[in-house]
């Protein structure tokens, strides 16, 4: 089988229209994804849907109602037919053009559930460079014990993700943390390609604050009450 019979790609989106161009030309770049079906969920008011419109005829790109992260991406996988999903932020860039590819491989060689990516900041903002890098050298560390894809880049085994319920709606954000934590650990590997993203969200939160913001999260990971009063608009903005 190609590709095109094996993962759908869905993106949840909300006026991206600085970042939305570069992901699907980005992906136009990697090896095998003619035909791929490519799911976005969008809730954009800005110019994002007419970018999109431009892509039409390049890739197999389709439009579904998007919505709270969570949502965005169930109501895409909900349209999904092939063997694995894979979800990917609409502000993500790859470096490799085989690291669609690659993953799925992996995926299939392995008889994994659950695949991620390690992260490289692809601006040149030095502080999130270094941020990214102790991320993925604690996520490496951990993940013996407590699975974590991070959502902008989560390549997951369909049937897997419906039985698990899909992303947790009642959660704001980290909707992929809790999601990862409910695959078992001999079944997710991270693989051996990054995804790019910039430092928006360091540069928003600032760096203090936003190592702040997942600590916390981190440590009152299993406290509802702190889940219940979190203001996710510290983060989405």
């Amino acid at each position: 089988m190609s590709l095109q019979d094996k993962v759908t790609i869905v993106v949840p989106c909300k006026n991206e229209e600085k970042y939305i161009g570069y992901l699907l030309n980005s992906l136009m770049e990697q090896t095998g994804i003619d035909g791929v079906r490519i799911i976005i969920a969008d809730a954009s008011n800005d110019n994002t849907p007419n970018i999109i419109k431009g892509y039409k005829t390049l890739l197999n790109v389709e439009v579904v109602e998007g919505g709270p992260v969570s949502v965005a991406k169930n109501n895409g996988a909900e349209l999904v037919d092939t063997p694995y999903i894979l979800f990917i932020d609409a502000d993500v860039r790859f470096f490799d053009k085989n690291a669609i590819l690659d993953s799925v491989t992996l995926l299939e060689q392995e008889n994994l559930d659950l695949v991620g990516l390690n992260i490289k900041c692809y601006d040149s903002d030095f502080l999130a460079k270094i941020a990214f890098s102790i991320f993925n050298i604690t996520n490496k560390i951990l993940s013996r014990y407590m699975p974590f894809a991070v959502g902008a880049f989560f390549l997951t085994r369909t049937e897997k993700f419906k039985e698990l319920g899909g992303f947790p709606c009642k959660y704001p954000t980290s909707e992929d943390f809790f999601l990862s934590r409910m695959y078992a650990v001999d079944k997710f590997k991270i693989g051996k390609h990054y995804f790019g993203q910039d430092s928006r969200r360091f540069k928003k939160m600032g760096y203090f604050g936003m190592t702040h913001y997942l600590i916390k999260n981190f440590i009152h990971r299993n406290n509802e009450k702190h889940w219940n009063n979190l203001d996710e608009k510290k983060y989405w903005g």
